[in-house]
């Protein structure tokens, strides 16, 4: 069994090699057949997919824990579009120009309204609008820069929001998500008052995926007539927060996807020994298919992503279909 001092051993390897890593990782071929479709017939099959909310069933009390639900070839490919949004957050600045995800196959066309590039406490990423699928996007770059890492190691918690009591998140994903929410809601308000038929999909990988997750929770509190058109698509997030944190994730009746890449460990941590609890729902990438845990599990069994019961990689936190930077 894996002694916690080896896991923050590895937890600071993935630190000190991502941005490499990320752009020697395999990616999975472009599926050709968004490339053919409107992204404004493939966006709203979101909708579709199953969550624990939405599972359509006479009683969720009888599906097993861990239960799981294959989805299709077309929303595999809405998750990868937006992994390709939440990969582009790591080079883009004021313009969409960048070599893999601003060519990526339903990004053509994306307008950046807004790029935040903050120093101390570190923190980067956009606001976009595409205005063939008529959505906005709001991503946050995970961990990219040197300054970054502390933040990804400070695991002590501490109670945000306080309009959500009992709720306890990471220290260090959130000083640099308050660094900039100010001009992230700021921003995010009037871009959506402009575009009211607009979907918004905030993103992330990594430690973007952590500070995504905190954004959703915030809106929820500062704009909540915003979530019924809101999404969350996250890949790579460690554990952002305790129990109560999730749940308030979970109630929000917002859909989310957390997608996990087979045994992607920086998805296990910080461990659930520590008060780190996931929210809903994920999505597993795993032997070449695509899964929902329709029904969570306390120990997340449903991805094989207990904090020791299943082998751990690397490798495996750069290869999330879609997502790519140079």
């Amino acid at each position: 069994m894996l002694s916690i001092s080896s896991v923050v051993s590895a937890t600071l390897s993935i630190l000190s090699t991502a941005p490499e890593a990320a752009k020697t990782s395999v990616v999975s071929p472009v599926v050709s057949a968004i490339a053919s479709a409107a992204i404004s017939d493939i966006v709203p099959a979101v909708t579709q997919l199953p969550s624990s909310e939405t599972t359509n069933t006479a009683d969720t009390n009888n599906i097993p824990p861990g239960a799981q639900k294959e989805v299709s070839t077309q929303e595999q490919d809405v998750l990868a579009l937006f992994a390709a949004y939440s990969g582009a957050a790591y080079t883009v600045t004021d313009s969409w120009d960048c070599p893999y995800a601003c060519q990526y196959p339903g990004t053509e066309g994306t307008v950046i309204e807004h790029h935040w590039d903050v120093g101390f406490p570190p923190s980067a990423g956009y606001i976009a609008r595409n205005p063939s699928g008529r959505f906005l996007v709001v991503a946050f770059q995970g961990t990219g820069e040197t300054s970054q890492w502390a933040d990804n190691v400070n695991i002590a918690q501490t109670p945000w929001p306080a309009e959500i009591p009992g709720s306890r998140v990471h220290l260090g994903f959130l000083r640099g998500y308050t660094s900039v929410q100010d001009q992230v809601m700021t921003n995010l308000k009037s871009l959506a008052s402009q575009y009211p038929d607009y979907s918004i999909a905030i993103v992330g990988h990594s430690l973007g995926g952590a500070r995504a997750a905190l954004c959703l929770l915030d809106l929820s509190v500062k704009m909540p007539e915003l979530l019924s058109r809101t999404y969350l698509y996250t890949q790579g997030q460690p554990r952002t927060g305790n129990k109560q944190f999730a749940d308030a994730i979970d109630a929000l009746s917002v859909p989310t996807y957390r997608g996990v890449y087979e045994y992607d460990m920086a998805t296990r941590l910080p461990l659930t020994i520590m008060g780190y609890h996931h929210h809903s729902t994920e999505a597993w990438y795993h032997s070449n298919d695509t899964l929902l845990c329709i029904q969570p599990t306390t120990d997340d069994s449903c991805a094989g992503n207990g904090d020791f019961s299943h082998p751990l990689s690397i490798n495996d936190h750069f290869g999330y279909p879609g997502l790519k930077y140079e």
